[in-house]
């Protein structure tokens, strides 16, 4: 395999940032000119910015909604809303704005109505609005935020995975401590193997499973079961009566982080159905729109620290398994079926730029030109997200090095359109630092490597 050096897209906002941080430490004049100056970028106007997510074109193309977020000052913390455009690029407005959070649009497959995540009633909880009249109905009463949304394909439910809490047994009860007594926090018991993770902290016991609730609102029924976790991603067969998803259900699980099978659960009585069964992961099922076969993602595990992910399709049954990605030398992701079931769009890691892709059930692949930014100020490369409708329209999120993600369409390789402008008034009035792009060749292989100041 070759050696893949990925780019590091420095963001020049952040750099010029940085820039004035550096040189106006123990310099007051400095720190003075700069605060008269309002043409700089300054540590403050972070708070300005605002950046595109999850885009979700309609099914018949003709809409774009997608999460707008911004930072307030007050609070120190990233909000979320929930605004649209057409794709024409007229019409940008906003569909649900304020102080409340709002995430995860989802258009049912008629494109009547869009589920949305939002903490309105204090906690997350699963919505579902109508698009005619606006008519919002509040579908779940969760103790838990729900996930990985998916309707149904004859939009009467929606799928979802949820944390079902597990409550750990103390090693031994301590005594009762007196009225008023400030003891100690008691002692933390981890008995499992994955217990924390970078940036989440300890994790709540307990394991993710598969729920089912009516669109209109009702009781979530838990269709999975046992002592294993069931994130990610969901796909409904075209019937509606089993759900697709990738997990680890062997013995001795917790100990095999990298392993992962895709299975199928029956909507009706919850019995499941394993369809691949390899060393190495399979992730991210989805089945094609007339039935015949099921798409995910993995590799042959080779127990190396570095393996490119393959795209792969089988057939219903889960017979026939078959690469279609066997030359191309990046990991895919992201896989999404055509409208015709002849192929399917996926994106790819190339220095540094994520880009989107076609590739054809004879494993032909297409790349399209237009790339797509990613969804975030901290690391605004190699991310990013994407949606595509009946006709082939696509939304994306697209910036570049100066600018924050924004959102845009496109078909194929044609033209482009950005339906937003997020950071244009900010821009507009400040000077951003320049950045200087170097080369070099690594003395192993002579590949070129590239760096920026």
């Amino acid at each position: 395999m070759l050696i893949i050096i990925r780019r590091i897209l420095v963001f020049r906002l952040l750099v010029t940032l940085l820039t004035v941080t550096v040189l106006t430490a123990g310099h007051p004049q400095l720190a003075a000119a700069e605060t008269a100056d309002k043409s700089i970028f300054v540590a403050e106007d972070i708070f300005q910015l605002e950046y595109a997510s999850d885009p979700r074109i309609s099914p018949d193309g003709r809409q774009v909604v997608y999460v707008r977020r911004s930072n307030d000052i007050m609070t120190d913390r990233t909000g979320s809303n929930l605004w649209m455009a057409a794709s024409d690029g007229s019409a940008h407005r906003p569909l649900l704005s304020g102080r409340d959070n709002f995430s995860s649009p989802r258009w049912s497959p008629s494109g009547d109505r869009i589920a949305y995540i939002s903490s309105t009633e204090g906690s997350p909880q699963l919505y579902v609005r109508w698009m005619d009249t606006g008519q919002t109905a509040l579908v779940t009463n969760l103790t838990e935020k729900p996930a990985n949304v998916t309707w149904s394909p004859d939009g009467r439910y929606l799928a979802f995975t949820a944390l079902v809490p597990l409550k750990a047994k103390p090693l031994a009860e301590p005594p009762k401590k007196p009225k008023g007594a400030q003891w100690a926090d008691p002692v933390k018991v981890i008995d499992r193997v994955f217990y924390r993770r970078d940036g989440g902290g300890y994790l709540k016991p307990g394991y993710t499973h598969i729920f089912v609730v009516p669109a209109d609102g009702g009781t979530p029924r838990q269709i999975t079961g046992g002592d294993y976790n069931h994130a990610g991603r969901l796909s409904w067969t075209p019937d509606g009566t089993r759900i697709l998803f990738s997990a680890n259900r062997s013995d001795g699980w917790e100990l095999q982080p990298r392993e992962s099978e895709i299975f199928s659960v029956s909507i009706e009585d919850g019995s499941y159905e394993q369809l691949t069964e390899r060393t190495g992961p399979d992730s991210a099922p989805v089945i094609s729109p007339n039935g015949k076969y099921i798409a995910y993602i993995g590799f042959d595990e080779e127990k190396m620290g570095y393996q490119n992910v393959r795209l792969h399709v089988m057939n219903r049954d889960g017979s026939n398994p078959r690469v279609l990605t066997p030359d191309l030398d990046r990991s895919v992701a992201n896989p999404v079926w055509d409208d015709d079931s002849h192929g399917l769009y996926v994106t790819y890691d190339d220095f540094g730029m994520r880009r989107l892709a076609y590739i054809t059930l004879n494993n032909r692949i297409t790349t399209y030109k237009h790339n797509i930014t990613g969804a975030t100020l901290g690391r605004p490369y190699v991310s990013g997200n994407f949606s595509v409708s009946r006709n082939g329209t696509y939304a994306f999120t697209e910036g570049d090095a100066q600018r924050p993600a924004d959102v845009a369409v496109a078909k194929g390789s044609g033209s482009m359109r950005r339906l937003t402008a997020l950071n244009d008034d900010l821009f507009g009035h400040k000077e951003l630092g320049e950045v200087t792009r170097i080369t070099w060749q690594s003395s192993h292989d002579r590949r070129e490597i590239e760096g920026w100041v």
